[in-house]
Protein backbone atom coordinates (compact mmCIF):
# COMPACT_ATOMS: atom_id res chain seq x y z
CA UNK A 1 0.00 0.00 0.00
CA UNK A 2 1.38 3.42 -0.93
CA UNK A 3 1.16 6.21 1.64
CA UNK A 4 1.87 9.89 1.28
CA UNK A 5 4.47 11.83 3.27
CA UNK A 6 3.44 12.19 6.92
CA UNK A 7 1.92 15.37 8.29
CA UNK A 8 3.01 17.78 10.96
CA UNK A 9 0.54 18.77 13.66
CA UNK A 10 0.47 21.91 15.79
CA UNK A 11 -2.09 22.45 18.54
CA UNK A 12 -2.03 26.02 19.81
CA UNK A 13 -3.80 27.41 22.88
CA UNK A 14 -6.54 24.76 22.81
CA UNK A 15 -9.35 25.21 25.32
CA UNK A 16 -12.42 23.02 25.71
CA UNK A 17 -15.29 23.24 28.16
CA UNK A 18 -18.25 20.98 28.80
CA UNK A 19 -20.85 23.07 30.61
CA UNK A 20 -18.79 24.79 33.32
CA UNK A 21 -16.09 22.12 33.42
CA UNK A 22 -12.78 22.89 31.69
CA UNK A 23 -11.26 19.82 30.05
CA UNK A 24 -8.47 21.46 28.05
CA UNK A 25 -6.86 24.66 29.32
CA UNK A 26 -4.63 26.45 26.79
CA UNK A 27 -3.03 23.20 25.61
CA UNK A 28 0.09 23.46 23.41
CA UNK A 29 1.45 20.52 21.44
CA UNK A 30 3.66 19.98 18.39
CA UNK A 31 4.08 16.71 16.52
CA UNK A 32 6.79 16.37 13.90
CA UNK A 33 6.19 14.34 10.76
CA UNK A 34 6.70 10.62 11.13
CA UNK A 35 6.59 10.59 14.93
CA UNK A 36 5.10 7.71 16.92
CA UNK A 37 3.50 9.37 19.93
CA UNK A 38 1.77 7.93 22.99
CA UNK A 39 -0.71 10.29 24.61
CA UNK A 40 -0.80 9.57 28.35
CA UNK A 41 -2.75 10.82 31.33
CA UNK A 42 -5.30 9.80 33.93
CA UNK A 43 -8.99 9.42 33.15
CA UNK A 44 -10.37 12.91 32.64
CA UNK A 45 -6.99 14.40 31.73
CA UNK A 46 -8.32 15.33 28.28
CA UNK A 47 -6.81 12.68 26.00
CA UNK A 48 -10.00 11.76 24.16
CA UNK A 49 -11.19 15.36 24.02
CA UNK A 50 -7.87 16.43 22.50
CA UNK A 51 -8.15 13.75 19.79
CA UNK A 52 -11.74 14.79 19.05
CA UNK A 53 -10.63 18.39 18.66
CA UNK A 54 -7.79 17.41 16.33
CA UNK A 55 -10.15 15.32 14.18
CA UNK A 56 -12.85 18.05 14.19
CA UNK A 57 -15.41 15.81 15.85
CA UNK A 58 -15.87 18.69 18.31
CA UNK A 59 -14.99 22.34 17.99
CA UNK A 60 -12.70 23.72 20.73
CA UNK A 61 -13.87 26.68 22.78
CA UNK A 62 -10.64 28.47 21.88
CA UNK A 63 -7.40 27.70 20.10
CA UNK A 64 -6.24 26.45 16.72
CA UNK A 65 -5.16 23.17 15.17
CA UNK A 66 -2.82 23.19 12.17
CA UNK A 67 -2.21 20.25 9.84
CA UNK A 68 1.01 20.68 7.89
CA UNK A 69 0.77 24.42 8.40
CA UNK A 70 -2.90 24.67 7.36
CA UNK A 71 -5.57 25.94 9.73
CA UNK A 72 -8.03 23.05 10.05
CA UNK A 73 -10.92 25.52 9.99
CA UNK A 74 -10.10 26.10 6.32
CA UNK A 75 -10.27 22.39 5.44
CA UNK A 76 -13.38 20.45 4.45
CA UNK A 77 -14.28 17.16 6.08
CA UNK A 78 -13.32 15.31 2.88
CA UNK A 79 -9.93 17.04 2.76
CA UNK A 80 -9.28 16.11 6.37
CA UNK A 81 -10.37 12.51 5.76
CA UNK A 82 -7.94 12.20 2.86
CA UNK A 83 -5.10 12.97 5.24
CA UNK A 84 -6.29 11.78 8.64
CA UNK A 85 -7.86 8.55 9.90
CA UNK A 86 -9.34 7.98 13.34
CA UNK A 87 -9.85 4.81 15.35
CA UNK A 88 -12.23 5.83 18.15
CA UNK A 89 -12.44 4.29 21.59
CA UNK A 90 -15.94 2.96 21.03
CA UNK A 91 -17.17 1.35 17.82
CA UNK A 92 -20.93 1.17 17.39
CA UNK A 93 -22.45 -1.45 15.11
CA UNK A 94 -25.96 -0.16 14.40
CA UNK A 95 -26.19 -1.16 10.73
CA UNK A 96 -25.90 -4.58 9.15
CA UNK A 97 -22.82 -3.93 6.98
CA UNK A 98 -20.33 -6.68 6.28
CA UNK A 99 -16.75 -6.35 7.48
CA UNK A 100 -15.57 -5.80 3.90
CA UNK A 101 -18.14 -3.02 3.38
CA UNK A 102 -17.01 -1.31 6.59
CA UNK A 103 -13.36 -1.45 5.55
CA UNK A 104 -14.16 -0.18 2.03
CA UNK A 105 -15.70 2.92 3.63
CA UNK A 106 -12.13 4.04 4.21
CA UNK A 107 -11.89 4.70 0.44
CA UNK A 108 -14.85 7.13 0.29
CA UNK A 109 -12.77 10.32 0.77
CA UNK A 110 -10.64 9.34 -2.23
CA UNK A 111 -13.55 8.60 -4.62
CA UNK A 112 -15.40 11.04 -6.85
CA UNK A 113 -18.95 12.08 -6.13
CA UNK A 114 -20.56 9.29 -8.15
CA UNK A 115 -17.57 6.96 -8.26
CA UNK A 116 -17.90 3.42 -6.85
CA UNK A 117 -15.26 1.10 -5.49
CA UNK A 118 -13.24 -0.69 -8.13
CA UNK A 119 -10.57 -3.38 -8.17
CA UNK A 120 -7.99 -1.03 -6.64
CA UNK A 121 -10.21 -0.20 -3.68
CA UNK A 122 -11.08 -3.85 -3.05
CA UNK A 123 -7.42 -4.82 -3.20
CA UNK A 124 -6.55 -2.13 -0.64
CA UNK A 125 -9.40 -3.29 1.61
CA UNK A 126 -8.22 -6.91 1.50
CA UNK A 127 -4.67 -5.88 2.26
CA UNK A 128 -5.90 -3.88 5.26
CA UNK A 129 -8.03 -6.78 6.50
CA UNK A 130 -5.11 -9.18 6.19
CA UNK A 131 -2.84 -6.78 8.09
CA UNK A 132 -5.32 -6.60 10.97
CA UNK A 133 -6.24 -10.30 10.98
CA UNK A 134 -9.91 -9.90 10.00
CA UNK A 135 -9.84 -11.14 6.37
CA UNK A 136 -11.58 -14.36 7.43
CA UNK A 137 -14.47 -12.21 8.73
CA UNK A 138 -14.95 -10.30 5.45
CA UNK A 139 -18.46 -11.67 4.76
CA UNK A 140 -19.62 -11.47 8.38
CA UNK A 141 -21.95 -8.75 9.58
CA UNK A 142 -20.28 -6.17 11.81
CA UNK A 143 -23.18 -6.61 14.26
CA UNK A 144 -22.17 -10.22 14.96
CA UNK A 145 -18.60 -9.45 16.02
CA UNK A 146 -17.11 -9.07 19.47
CA UNK A 147 -15.83 -5.71 20.67
CA UNK A 148 -12.24 -6.72 19.99
CA UNK A 149 -13.06 -7.93 16.48
CA UNK A 150 -14.92 -4.70 15.70
CA UNK A 151 -11.91 -2.73 16.94
CA UNK A 152 -9.66 -4.52 14.47
CA UNK A 153 -12.17 -3.94 11.66
CA UNK A 154 -12.17 -0.20 12.35
CA UNK A 155 -8.37 -0.30 12.37
CA UNK A 156 -8.49 -1.99 8.96
CA UNK A 157 -10.81 0.76 7.69
CA UNK A 158 -8.34 3.39 8.91
CA UNK A 159 -5.45 1.65 7.13
CA UNK A 160 -7.53 1.34 3.94
CA UNK A 161 -7.99 5.12 4.11
CA UNK A 162 -4.21 5.51 3.48
CA UNK A 163 -3.79 8.26 6.08
CA UNK A 164 -0.87 10.57 6.59
CA UNK A 165 -1.91 11.04 10.23
CA UNK A 166 -3.50 8.27 12.30
CA UNK A 167 -5.28 9.04 15.58
CA UNK A 168 -5.99 6.13 17.94
CA UNK A 169 -8.12 6.51 21.05
CA UNK A 170 -7.40 3.61 23.45
CA UNK A 171 -6.91 1.19 20.53
CA UNK A 172 -6.27 -1.83 22.78
CA UNK A 173 -9.17 -1.27 25.18
CA UNK A 174 -11.24 -4.25 24.00
CA UNK A 175 -8.41 -6.56 22.97
CA UNK A 176 -6.89 -9.54 24.75
CA UNK A 177 -3.16 -9.60 25.43
CA UNK A 178 -2.31 -11.37 22.16
CA UNK A 179 -4.17 -8.91 19.95
CA UNK A 180 -2.95 -5.96 22.05
CA UNK A 181 0.63 -6.72 21.13
CA UNK A 182 -0.28 -7.63 17.55
CA UNK A 183 -2.11 -4.33 17.03
CA UNK A 184 0.68 -2.24 18.52
CA UNK A 185 3.24 -4.12 16.44
CA UNK A 186 1.16 -3.17 13.41
CA UNK A 187 0.99 0.47 14.53
CA UNK A 188 4.77 0.59 14.99
CA UNK A 189 5.28 -1.07 11.58
CA UNK A 190 3.01 1.47 9.86
CA UNK A 191 5.03 4.27 11.40
CA UNK A 192 8.38 2.68 10.66
CA UNK A 193 7.71 1.47 7.11
CA UNK A 194 5.13 3.97 5.83
CA UNK A 195 6.22 6.98 7.92
CA UNK A 196 2.67 7.62 9.06
CA UNK A 197 2.47 10.09 11.93
CA UNK A 198 0.66 8.31 14.75
CA UNK A 199 -0.84 9.68 17.96
CA UNK A 200 -2.40 7.12 20.28
CA UNK A 201 -4.11 7.68 23.61
CA UNK A 202 -2.85 4.76 25.71
CA UNK A 203 -3.87 3.85 29.25
CA UNK A 204 -1.31 1.08 29.71
CA UNK A 205 1.97 2.86 30.39
CA UNK A 206 4.01 -0.33 30.23
CA UNK A 207 2.69 -1.22 26.78
CA UNK A 208 3.31 2.36 25.67
CA UNK A 209 6.99 2.28 26.58
CA UNK A 210 7.46 -0.91 24.57
CA UNK A 211 6.05 0.41 21.31
CA UNK A 212 6.22 4.21 21.23
CA UNK A 213 9.12 6.61 20.74
CA UNK A 214 7.74 9.87 22.12
CA UNK A 215 5.36 10.56 24.98
CA UNK A 216 3.02 13.41 25.87
CA UNK A 217 1.63 13.35 29.40
CA UNK A 218 -1.50 15.37 30.16
CA UNK A 219 -2.64 16.62 33.55
CA UNK A 220 -5.38 19.10 34.37
CA UNK A 221 -6.01 19.88 30.71
CA UNK A 222 -2.42 20.79 29.89
CA UNK A 223 0.74 19.08 28.71
CA UNK A 224 2.62 18.21 31.88
CA UNK A 225 5.61 16.68 30.10
CA UNK A 226 6.66 15.74 26.57
CA UNK A 227 9.68 13.90 25.27
CA UNK A 228 11.36 10.52 25.56
CA UNK A 229 10.33 7.82 28.03
CA UNK A 230 13.18 8.82 30.35
CA UNK A 231 11.97 12.44 30.34
CA UNK A 232 8.26 11.76 30.77
CA UNK A 233 7.90 8.46 32.66
CA UNK A 234 9.16 9.56 36.07
CA UNK A 235 7.81 8.94 39.55
CA UNK A 236 7.20 12.68 39.97
CA UNK A 237 5.23 12.96 36.74
CA UNK A 238 3.17 9.85 37.45
CA UNK A 239 2.29 11.23 40.87
CA UNK A 240 1.33 14.61 39.39
CA UNK A 241 -0.82 13.18 36.60
CA UNK A 242 -2.29 10.00 38.07
CA UNK A 243 -2.15 10.89 41.76
CA UNK A 244 -0.41 7.68 42.84
CA UNK A 245 3.13 6.86 43.95
CA UNK A 246 5.03 4.79 41.40
CA UNK A 247 8.24 2.83 41.11
CA UNK A 248 10.00 3.21 37.76
CA UNK A 249 12.38 0.46 36.67
CA UNK A 250 13.76 -1.17 33.52
CA UNK A 251 12.23 -4.45 32.45
CA UNK A 252 14.89 -7.19 32.69
CA UNK A 253 13.89 -8.72 29.31
CA UNK A 254 13.32 -5.82 26.90
CA UNK A 255 15.01 -3.04 28.85
CA UNK A 256 12.17 -0.51 28.51
CA UNK A 257 10.99 1.63 31.42
CA UNK A 258 8.14 0.13 33.39
CA UNK A 259 5.77 1.60 35.95
CA UNK A 260 4.73 -0.29 39.05
CA UNK A 261 2.24 1.15 41.55
CA UNK A 262 2.65 -0.21 45.09
CA UNK A 263 -0.31 -1.48 47.03
CA UNK A 264 -1.50 1.49 49.01
CA UNK A 265 -3.58 -0.40 51.56
CA UNK A 266 -1.60 -3.47 52.67
CA UNK A 267 -3.43 -5.98 54.80
CA UNK A 268 -2.57 -5.78 58.49
CA UNK A 269 -1.21 -8.93 60.08
CA UNK A 270 -3.30 -10.36 62.89
CA UNK A 271 -0.09 -10.96 64.81
CA UNK A 272 3.16 -9.17 64.17
CA UNK A 273 5.89 -11.58 63.12
CA UNK A 274 9.60 -11.07 63.48
CA UNK A 275 11.64 -9.09 61.01
CA UNK A 276 13.95 -11.05 58.71
CA UNK A 277 16.92 -9.37 57.11
CA UNK A 278 17.85 -10.73 53.65
CA UNK A 279 21.43 -10.20 52.54
CA UNK A 280 22.15 -8.95 49.03
CA UNK A 281 19.87 -9.04 46.04
CA UNK A 282 19.48 -10.18 42.47
CA UNK A 283 17.56 -13.16 41.16
CA UNK A 284 18.67 -15.29 44.11
CA UNK A 285 17.09 -12.98 46.71
CA UNK A 286 13.73 -12.22 45.06
CA UNK A 287 12.04 -15.59 45.69
CA UNK A 288 13.30 -15.49 49.27
CA UNK A 289 11.81 -12.05 49.82
CA UNK A 290 8.47 -12.94 48.26
CA UNK A 291 8.14 -16.20 50.18
CA UNK A 292 8.88 -14.53 53.50
CA UNK A 293 6.56 -11.59 52.78
CA UNK A 294 3.62 -13.81 51.78
CA UNK A 295 4.14 -15.80 54.96
CA UNK A 296 3.67 -12.63 56.97
CA UNK A 297 7.22 -11.74 58.02
CA UNK A 298 8.42 -8.15 57.98
CA UNK A 299 11.59 -7.67 55.96
CA UNK A 300 14.66 -5.56 55.40
CA UNK A 301 17.06 -5.89 52.49
CA UNK A 302 20.58 -5.09 51.44
CA UNK A 303 23.06 -3.86 50.72
CA UNK A 304 21.98 -3.57 47.05
CA UNK A 305 22.42 -1.06 44.24
CA UNK A 306 19.53 1.02 42.93
CA UNK A 307 19.64 -1.05 39.72
CA UNK A 308 19.10 -4.30 41.60
CA UNK A 309 15.73 -6.07 41.35
CA UNK A 310 15.69 -6.46 45.14
CA UNK A 311 16.00 -2.70 45.54
CA UNK A 312 12.89 -2.21 43.37
CA UNK A 313 11.12 -4.93 45.35
CA UNK A 314 11.98 -3.14 48.60
CA UNK A 315 10.77 0.23 47.32
CA UNK A 316 7.57 -1.31 45.96
CA UNK A 317 6.75 -2.92 49.32
CA UNK A 318 8.09 -0.04 51.46
CA UNK A 319 10.82 -2.18 53.03
CA UNK A 320 13.93 -0.81 54.78
CA UNK A 321 16.82 -1.21 52.34
CA UNK A 322 20.56 -0.46 52.45
CA UNK A 323 21.78 1.10 49.21
CA UNK A 324 25.34 0.73 47.93
CA UNK A 325 26.97 1.51 44.56
CA UNK A 326 27.31 -1.50 42.23
CA UNK A 327 30.67 -3.27 41.83
CA UNK A 328 32.21 -1.21 44.64
CA UNK A 329 33.43 -1.74 48.18
CA UNK A 330 30.75 -1.24 50.82
CA UNK A 331 31.22 2.21 52.33
CA UNK A 332 31.48 2.73 56.09
CA UNK A 333 28.16 4.58 56.04
CA UNK A 334 26.34 1.77 54.21
CA UNK A 335 28.02 -0.80 56.45
CA UNK A 336 26.81 1.02 59.57
CA UNK A 337 23.26 1.10 58.20
CA UNK A 338 23.57 -2.58 57.35
CA UNK A 339 24.65 -3.42 60.90
CA UNK A 340 21.68 -1.48 62.27
CA UNK A 341 19.18 -3.48 60.17
CA UNK A 342 20.90 -6.73 61.14
CA UNK A 343 20.62 -5.78 64.81
CA UNK A 344 16.88 -5.00 64.45
CA UNK A 345 16.16 -8.32 62.70
CA UNK A 346 15.19 -11.54 64.45
CA UNK A 347 16.82 -13.66 61.74
CA UNK A 348 19.38 -13.10 58.97
CA UNK A 349 18.97 -15.03 55.72
CA UNK A 350 21.86 -15.31 53.25
CA UNK A 351 20.54 -16.37 49.80
CA UNK A 352 22.85 -18.33 47.46
CA UNK A 353 24.34 -15.11 46.05
CA UNK A 354 27.83 -14.71 44.54
CA UNK A 355 30.50 -13.13 46.73
CA UNK A 356 33.33 -10.95 45.51
CA UNK A 357 35.71 -8.54 47.20
CA UNK A 358 33.08 -5.79 46.91
CA UNK A 359 30.42 -7.52 49.02
CA UNK A 360 32.58 -9.75 51.23
CA UNK A 361 32.12 -7.20 54.02
CA UNK A 362 28.41 -8.12 54.09
CA UNK A 363 29.27 -11.72 54.87
CA UNK A 364 31.67 -10.61 57.61
CA UNK A 365 28.82 -8.56 59.12
CA UNK A 366 26.67 -11.69 59.22
CA UNK A 367 29.44 -13.64 60.96
CA UNK A 368 29.80 -10.82 63.48
CA UNK A 369 26.04 -10.95 64.19
CA UNK A 370 26.21 -14.74 64.59
CA UNK A 371 28.94 -14.28 67.20
CA UNK A 372 26.55 -12.10 69.24
CA UNK A 373 23.87 -14.80 69.20
CA UNK A 374 21.81 -13.58 66.24
CA UNK A 375 20.18 -16.51 64.34
CA UNK A 376 21.52 -16.96 60.79
CA UNK A 377 20.18 -19.15 57.99
CA UNK A 378 22.38 -19.93 54.97
CA UNK A 379 20.43 -20.86 51.83
CA UNK A 380 22.56 -23.06 49.62
CA UNK A 381 21.01 -23.45 46.19
CA UNK A 382 24.52 -24.07 44.89
CA UNK A 383 27.83 -24.89 46.58
CA UNK A 384 29.60 -21.94 48.19
CA UNK A 385 32.77 -22.64 46.20
CA UNK A 386 30.86 -22.11 42.94
CA UNK A 387 29.78 -18.65 44.09
CA UNK A 388 33.07 -17.57 45.63
CA UNK A 389 35.07 -15.01 43.64
CA UNK A 390 37.35 -14.04 46.54
CA UNK A 391 39.92 -16.78 46.25
CA UNK A 392 38.21 -18.93 48.86
CA UNK A 393 37.61 -16.25 51.53
CA UNK A 394 33.82 -16.35 51.29
CA UNK A 395 33.70 -20.15 51.34
CA UNK A 396 35.88 -20.24 54.47
CA UNK A 397 33.62 -17.73 56.25
CA UNK A 398 30.51 -19.74 55.34
CA UNK A 399 32.10 -22.97 56.65
CA UNK A 400 33.14 -21.18 59.83
CA UNK A 401 29.57 -19.89 60.37
CA UNK A 402 28.21 -23.42 60.05
CA UNK A 403 30.63 -24.58 62.75
CA UNK A 404 29.50 -21.68 64.94
CA UNK A 405 25.87 -22.76 64.74
CA UNK A 406 24.37 -21.13 61.63
CA UNK A 407 21.52 -23.15 60.15
CA UNK A 408 21.49 -24.06 56.47
CA UNK A 409 19.43 -25.76 53.81
CA UNK A 410 19.06 -26.01 50.05
CA UNK A 411 15.29 -25.46 49.81
CA UNK A 412 13.49 -22.17 50.38
CA UNK A 413 10.83 -23.94 52.43
CA UNK A 414 13.55 -24.78 54.95
CA UNK A 415 13.68 -21.11 55.96
CA UNK A 416 9.93 -21.03 56.63
CA UNK A 417 10.12 -24.26 58.64
CA UNK A 418 13.03 -22.85 60.65
CA UNK A 419 11.05 -19.67 61.39
CA UNK A 420 8.03 -21.68 62.51
CA UNK A 421 10.25 -23.67 64.85
CA UNK A 422 11.50 -20.50 66.53
CA UNK A 423 8.13 -18.73 66.47
CA UNK A 424 8.16 -18.54 70.26
CA UNK A 425 11.26 -16.34 70.16
CA UNK A 426 10.63 -12.69 71.10
CA UNK A 427 9.77 -10.55 68.04
CA UNK A 428 12.22 -7.81 67.14
CA UNK A 429 11.29 -4.23 66.61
Amino acid sequence: MAFKVALKLWVHGLKMQYDAHSVLVGLEMKIEQGELVALLGANGAGKSTLLRCISKVVEPSEGLVYLDGKDMRSLTSREIARSMAVVPQETNADFDFTVEEIVLMGRFPHLGRFETEGAKERKLAWQAMEMTGVAHLARRSITTLSGGERQRVIMARAICQEPQLLLLDEPTANLDIGYECELLELVAALNREKRITIIAAIHDLNLATQYFDRFILLANGRVLSAGSAEEVITAENIKASYGVPAVIYRHPLHGQLQVCVPKQYPLKEKKKKMRVHVIGGGAEALPVLESLRTNGYSLSVGPVSTEDSSYHYAVYHHLPVVVAPPFSQISDEAHAEHLRLIQEAGLIVVPPIPFGEGNLRNLLAVEQALDTGKPVFLLEGSRAAERDYTGGKAERIIKKMKRKGASWGAELEAVIIYLRNIAQAPASK
